[in-house]
């Protein structure tokens, strides 16, 4: 299915700019394309990261955080033991999630 786009226009600062004609040129590829793919890369790493800090100022669940950044519990995990953060999970989000598996396993 094709994607709808919508066209935006952005001010650049020239490093930045010549990092995106290096790309287009290197991989033969339009400067929109370029800023796209740069663009869409920083807001997947960008949503781990406002996930992460929902997470920890406890805004978000487990589950809602790994949501927000679009990806499975499991990865969510592995995230935060890469960037160091304890689970904060409640005994009834505990208990939740063991009724959870005893559903999958049953």
């Amino acid at each position: 299915m094709k994607q709808i786009l919508t066209t935006i226009s952005t001010r650049m600062d020239k490093e930045s700019l010549e990092y995106i004609e290096k790309l287009r040129k290197m991989f033969n590829i339009d400067r929109s394309t370029a800023i796209r793919n740069i663009l869409e890369k920083g807001i997947e790493e960008d949503k781990k990261e406002k996930a992460l800090q929902l997470y920890i100022n406890g805004k978000l669940s487990l589950e809602g955080a790994a949501k927000f950044a679009d990806i499975y519990i499991g990865e969510f995990l592995e995230l935060m033991a890469e960037n160091g953060i304890e689970l904060n999970s409640t005994l009834e989000e505990y208990r939740e999630g063991l009724k959870n598996l005893k559903k999958v396993w049953n």
